[in-house]
């Protein structure tokens, strides 16, 4: 039995909604169920919001607040809201991340916060085509993270070192000059 969008493709399932068979591309599984690309739009109105998470139908709910639920295997540690803060925050519509400039607690806090509960809060916060997406973008702001961190910390030990090496010439200099 071939797909009825394709008829070159060996259909892999039967939607519930028109019986019409599914191709891997068409078929799209929600609640437990396979519908075809078609149904699951009517029925759900607009784009698909189901994705195959670890074997288990689960529902998109990505970018609708409080009311969506992070699905299994987003993480645990989100090192773009460690080391990023308020830059990953309003990249990923996390606002919560301005809270880095509050005295103190900004500095120690907030960030760390931000690495435990970033990857929840940016699933909340902001729509993502599906798990592996939000996965994609968020190494993507990790190797950003790191990269800077990285290059700030070069840059200031080269600066410290070059201010050290100029207060040594600067010592020896005068040294010679009081004998």
């Amino acid at each position: 039995m071939n797909c009825y969008q394709h008829p070159g493709r060996d259909a892999i399932g039967i939607c519930i909604e028109c019986s019409n068979p599914v191709c891997a591309e068409c078929k799209v599984e929600y609640a437990g169920r396979i519908y075809c690309n078609t149904c699951i739009e009517r029925k759900i109105g607009g784009t698909v919001p189901a994705t195959q998470v670890a074997g288990a139908a689960f529902e998109n709910t990505s970018g609708m607040g409080s009311k969506a639920t992070a699905p299994p295997g987003l993480g645990e540690w989100n090192w773009g809201g460690l080391l990023l803060t308020f830059i990953w925050g309003i990249g990923n519509n996390v606002w919560w991340s301005f809270l880095v400039f509050v005295p103190y607690l900004g500095l120690v806090v907030i960030p760390f916060l931000l690495a435990f509960k970033g990857n929840e809060w940016a699933w909340q916060s902001k729509h993502w085509e599906s798990v592996e997406h939000f996965k994609r973008v968020q190494h993507t702001w990790a190797v950003w993270g790191w990269a800077l961190t990285i290059a700030v910390t070069v840059l200031v030990v080269s600066v410290m070192v070059t201010i050290a090496l100029m207060l040594i010439a600067f010592v020896q200099q005068e040294g010679l000059r009081l004998k």
